[in-house]
């Protein structure tokens, strides 16, 4: 009866928005349950059904008519270019959206997950963050007193609140350093002049050419679900050719991976590697030779990805144990991978002119992946995932 009268329901809703709404049946052909995945509707699709709608005025319901979160996005652009909100979906089984002129402005006080922003007073920081991890990339201020280094940093948090603002603000003021945990998380990952966390890099006669610090930034979207930007590079001699590199980067709420495209101007096809950095039992960059026995990386090309497990950096005068981080890269375009020299290496083939995408992230021992395992489990269900997109079928 309850289950009748459910059915019945739904109809009811479903009735009321004909002519006037977009039906989405978000199908999942996997064995796996899709929680908070974001799912992604080009503009052109929902205009078709709402005609010429403000953005503002686009909503999403779930099959009980129960508002969604969702956000429009512009990449980039002045524009709206696509819609994005999260799915749930159950294994081998499908669920129903209704996309529908809405409340006004409904997402803007939607909870914010995500955000990220240039750090000018941090020496040119570039930082992001959703409800999960926070991560930064080094401007050009830093350059000039560390030297070089285009890798990922890593922030590990123990909150679903965006600390950012926060940590910076603290620690600039020397109220509280963020590289020792007061109860919301730390900064425990150490990048030097390394990929760190899943960056990219040319990969010629069997060698990386590392990249300097990022020169410019541009944030493309910014909103509850996603935050996605663009950093650009000056020319590096890559293989006699001076080559500039554009990367973009977005993160979705309730994620552990970036999603990331790399093109470089004015170069040809060749090899790259995407890469995470080893370290020795203080978790400081190492040569595979001197890394930590206890920690070894995991290669599984057929399946795509690469991981990495380490004992948290940090400060000398800090007690507390910041545990392990556990790093991954998943590549959908892996022809290869290995250990080699200070880092565990994921190569792939760039094409001239084409993005390469892939995706890079980390999680935490103390917020979800108390084991190794539990880490190797939960990327190997995100690389599956990613080769069966949820299918959206409109109606």
């Amino acid at each position: 009866m309850k289950k009748t009268l459910l059915l019945l329901a739904a109809a009811a809703f479903f009735a009321s928005c004909q002519n006037s709404a977009l039906t989405v049946d978000a199908v999942n052909t996997t064995d796996l349950a899709r929680s908070n995945e974001t799912v992604e509707i080009a503009w052109p699709t929902i205009q078709q059904s709402l005609g010429s709608i403000e953005p503002q005025l686009v909503s999403v319901f779930n099959a009980k008519g129960e508002l969604q979160t969702s956000q429009v996005l512009y990449k980039g652009t002045g524009e709206p270019q696509s819609l994005i909100f999260q799915a749930n979906v159950e294994p081998q089984s499908s669920a129903i959206y209704v996309v529908k002129k809405g409340p006004a402005n409904h997402n803007v006080d939607a909870v914010q997950q995500t955000y990220g922003r240039l750090v000018p007073e941090r020496m040119d920081d570039f930082a992001w963050e959703n409800n999960r991890l926070a991560f930064r990339m080094y401007g050009p201020a830093l350059m000039a007193q560390d030297g070089p280094s285009s890798g990922i940093d890593v922030w590990c948090k123990r909150t679903e609140d965006l600390i950012i603002n926060k940590w910076y603000k603290q620690d600039l003021a020397g109220e509280a350093t963020y590289h020792v945990d007061h109860g919301e998380g730390v900064d425990c990952y150490k990048v030097g002049r390394t990929l760190g966390c899943g960056a990219l890099a040319p990969y010629i006669d069997g060698k990386l050419v590392l990249g300097n610090n990022f020169v410019r930034s541009n944030i493309l979207d910014s909103g509850a679900l996603r935050i996605s930007f663009e950093l650009l590079y000056a020319p590096l001699d890559v293989a006699g050719a001076m080559v500039a590199e554009v990367r973009r980067i977005s993160l979705d709420a309730n994620s552990h991976f970036n999603r990331i495209s790399e093109m470089f101007i004015g170069g040809k096809d060749m090899p790259v590697a995407m890469g995470i950095v080893l370290k020795d039992d203080k978790a400081v960059p190492a040569k595979a030779k001197k890394a930590n026995p206890n920690f070894k990386a995991s290669l599984n090309t057929a399946a795509g990805y690469v991981t990495y497990a380490e004992v948290a950096d940090k400060l000398k005068d800090d007690t507390n144990n910041n545990g392990v981080i556990h790093t991954a890269i998943i590549a959908p375009e892996l022809t290869d991978a290995k250990v080699e020299d200070n880092h565990v290496l994921a190569l792939g083939s760039y094409k001239s002119d084409e993005p390469f995408t892939y995706y890079a992230g980390a999680g935490w021992s103390k917020t979800g992946f108390a084991t190794e395992k539990d880490w190797q489990d939960y990327v190997a269900a995100e690389a599956q995932k990613l080769r069966n997109p949820i299918e959206l079928r409109f109606k």
